[in-house]
């Protein structure tokens, strides 16, 4: 499970997961760290301590049972509790608890998950070299996700590499399925205001807008 920034702040995120991935724990833990972002981006402070006090009473629960019974513990424990640092806007601290989590990460998908969200979170914290680097260690595991790459592209915008920013969107522009509804991009495009000010840099980011603008406008006219 994995922190993605797609609100209109860049501290606040959705945490995004494969259902079938989630115990029942895991997936209450996931639903409270929404509520938790969603309720901070509102700046409903008696929502923001309701939740909290929940969320980590369900990461206590979480670290009680082994992380509900994870084949993994020593990883999931710190990556389910960063999750929830990250949630309550304690960036620092969740950075610090995902890198304990990365020691313990025994196959490629736990190494990909804890790297994107390192270099989600330093992203948020203007650690911008850092996050690179953090990119590009997940890239050499998972070169092909989308997750990976995109917020790789933020960091590379963010730190002055325009061109191999660029390149990065240049390669989506030959995978038009990425431009599907419910995909991936497209959330990012939607909702990372971060993307419409990257776009005026980067030729390829503002290519990709101007062929989702049009199918979604095509879509809609269908539709009525």
């Amino acid at each position: 499970m994995d922190d993605r920034t797609t609100s209109n702040r860049h501290d606040t995120t959705i945490v995004t997961a494969p259902t079938g991935d989630l115990s029942p724990l895991e997936a209450a833990i996931m639903d409270a760290c929404n509520q938790l972002h969603e309720a901070r981006k509102l700046e409903d402070g008696a929502g923001v301590a309701e939740i909290r006090s929940r969320l980590f009473d369900l990461i206590d629960r979480y670290d009680a049972t082994d992380g509900d019974d994870h084949p993994n513990p020593a990883w999931a424990r710190p990556n389910q509790r960063a999750l929830a640092l990250s949630a309550a806007g304690e960036t620092m601290k969740a950075i610090d608890t995902e890198r304990l989590a990365l020691k313990y990460a025994d196959n490629n998908r736990r190494l990909e998950i804890s790297l994107d969200n390192l270099c989600d979170r330093c992203l948020r914290v203007g650690r911008y070299e850092e996050a690179i680097a953090y990119f590009l260690r997940a890239t050499e595991i998972a070169p092909r996700s989308v997750n990976v790459l995109l917020n790789g592209a933020q960091a590379l915008w963010l730190a002055g590499y325009r061109v191999q920013a660029n390149a990065i969107f240049e390669a989506f522009a030959d995978q038009p399925e990425q431009l599907a509804p419910q995909g991936t991009l497209a959330a990012y495009l939607d909702c990372e205001p971060r993307f419409g000010q990257m776009r005026q840099d980067l030729p390829a980011l503002d290519h990709l807008f101007k062929l989702y603008e049009s199918a979604t406008s095509e879509s809609e006219g269908g539709a009525s």
